[in-house]
C-alpha cells in the first residue's frame, strides 16, 4: 500500500515537470511513512533528525503516509524543519504549494509519466473497517473508501498500455471490496480486470478469512491470468486468541477456506501472518499455532512478536503478559519450523517447468522474477531473458525461499 501511495505521488510530480534526483541535488524531500510497527515510526523520526543538516531556506521537507493520521498534529511542533504534512491521497494542495514556492510552470499533465513498471499497484480500498485489537491501521488510514470499479479498470488498462505485464489490486482487506455504483464485489472486479488485452498476470492482497468468498476462489481457479497465490493472514492458530484479537472467525472456518482453495488449485501458494506472544497466549495456545503450521504447510509465513502499539485496543486494555524472552523463544521455534516446511515445499518444484515473469537482474547479473505461486525464481544460464519477459524455466535447484533453473526458449516469449 505504501508503494502504491509513493508511485501515485511520484507520477503526479513527474507529470508536473519535476524529476527524481539524489538527495544532495534535490530541492524537495518527501518521506512516505509506515507506522504499523513502532520500529517503522522510529525510523521516520530518525530520518527527520538527519534531514536537519540537509534543510535550507530553499529546500522543502514533506511528510505523508500513515504517520500523518497518527501524529500529524504534533509533527511540525517536534520537527520545525518540516514544511508540509500531507494526508494520504490529498496531494493537490501540496503540489500547488510547491509550484508557488518554486515559481514552477506546470507542464502538460501526463498521469502515468515515467512510473509504470513491470508490475503496477492499484488501490481498490483505502482504509479498513475491521477493528483487530492489535492493529493501528483503521486509526491512521481511516474507514474503508472503495474506488469505483470503472476507475480501477481504467487505471489497470492504462498501466498495461504503458507497459505493465502484471497488476496487483490492493486493499487492507481486499476481499471486502464493493463497487460503490453497485457492480458487485472483488470477484466481479477480478473478472473485469483479467479481460484487459495484454495483461499477463493479476494478483490481489491482502485477504481476510472473515470476508473471503467461495466465488473468488472459483474465479481464481478458472483464470489463466489470476496468479495461484493467496495471502490469507491467520495471526494465531488458537480460537481463544483469535477472539481476543477480534479477528471474527474460528480455526474451523480458516481450515475450510484453505481446503476449498487447495481442492480447486492443488498447487496454490499460501502465505500467512502470525503474531506470537499476544496478551493471554498460553503455552497451549502457542502449541495450537505451532500445530497449525505443521498441518497447513504454508509456503511463506510472516512472523512477528507482539508488542503493544499505542492507540490500539490491546495496548490500552490488555496486559502484555508474555515475557519478552518467551516471545523470542516462540518466534525462533516457529522460524526454525517454517524454514524446514518451506524448504520441503519449494523442493517439490525441482524437475518441473514453471512460468516466470522476469522483474530484473540480481547482484550476480542473473534474471529473477516470480512464478505464478509467488515464489522467487532465478534463471541460470539465462540467454536472452530480460525484464518484462514471460518465460518458462525448468527448475534444477531450490531453497526455502526460491527456485533456480534454466530457460526453455521454445516455450518462452521472445525477448523484447
Amino acid at each position: 500500500m505504501n508503494s502504491a501511495d509513493s508511485e501515485d505521488l511520484a507520477r503526479r510530480l513527474l507529470a508536473a515537470g519535476y524529476h527524481e534526483d539524489s538527495l544532495e541535488r534535490a530541492d524537495i524531500a518527501i518521506l512516505n511513512t509506515c507506522v504499523v510497527r513502532q520500529a517503522s515510526e522510529d525510523r521516520v523520526y530518525s530520518r527527520l533528525h538527519e534531514l536537519k543538516e540537509w534543510k535550507t531556506a530553499e529546500r522543502t521537507i514533506a511528510v505523508t503516509g500513515c504517520i500523518v493520521g497518527k501524529e500529524g498534529d504534533v509533527l511540525r511542533g517536534r520537527f520545525p524543519q518540516v514544511d508540509a504534512v500531507v494526508p494520504i491521497g490529498e496531494y493537490e494542495d501540496f503540489l500547488a504549494s510547491l509550484e508557488a514556492r518554486y515559481d514552477y510552470s506546470q507542464g502538460e499533465a501526463l498521469p502515468q509519466a515515467g512510473r509504470t513498471g513491470i508490475s503496477h499497484y492499484v488501490r481498490v480500498i483505502q482504509g479498513c473497517d475491521h477493528n483487530c485489537t492489535f492493529c493501528i491501521v483503521p486509526k491512521v488510514r481511516g474507514r474503508e473508501r472503495h474506488v469505483p470499479m470503472e476507475d480501477v479498470v481504467a487505471e489497470c488498462r492504462q498501466a498495461v498500455a504503458d507497459g505493465a505485464r502484471e497488476v496487483v489490486l490492493l486493499g487492507q482487506n481486499v476481499d471486502d471490496y464493493t463497487d460503490p455504483t453497485g457492480r458487485g464485489g472483488l470477484a466481479n472486479l477480478v473478472r473485469e480486470v483479467e479481460r484487459i488485452p495484454g495483461l499477463k498476470r493479476l494478483r490481489f492482497l491482502t485477504s481476510h478469512p472473515q470476508d473471503l468468498e467461495a466465488e473468488l476462489l472459483e474465479v481464481m481457479a478458472a483464470s489463466d491470468v489470476v496468479c495461484r497465490e493467496l495471502q490469507l493472514p491467520v495471526q494465531s492458530g488458537d480460537d481463544t486468541i483469535l477472539k481476543r484479537m477480534a479477528r471474527g472467525y474460528q480455526m474451523r472456518h480458516y481450515r475450510a477456506i484453505v481446503d476449498q482453495a487447495r481442492t480447486l488449485m492443488p498447487d496454490i501458494g499460501l502465505v500467512t501472518d502470525i503474531i506470537v506472544g499476544f496478551p493471554g497466549e498460553s503455552e497451549a495456545a502457542f502449541q495450537n499455532t505451532r500445530a497449525l503450521l505443521e498441518e497447513m504447510e504454508f509456503d511463506v509465513v510472516h512472523l512477528a512478536m507482539y508488542s503493544p502499539r499505542q492507540g490500539t485496543f490491546a495496548a490500552s486494555r490488555m496486559e502484555d503478559d508474555v515475557p519478552h524472552e518467551e516471545k523470542l523463544r516462540r518466534l525462533n521455534d516457529l522460524l526454525a519450523l517454517q524454514r524446514g516446511i518451506a524448504a520441503r515445499k519449494t523442493a517439490r518444484w525441482i524437475g518441473r517447468d514453471v512460468e516466470v515473469l522476469i522483474e530484473g537482474l540480481d547482484e550476480l547479473n542473473r534474471p529473477y522474477g516470480r512464478i505464478r505461486q509467488g515464489k522467487r525464481a532465478i534463471v541460470l544460464r539465462s540467454g536472452d531473458a530480460a525484464p518484462g519477459q514471460l518465460i518458462q524455466v525448468r527448475v534444477l535447484q531450490a531453497t526455502a525461499g526460491q527456485v533456480l533453473g534454466v530457460l526453455n526458449p521454445a516455450k518462452s516469449e521472445p525477448a523484447a
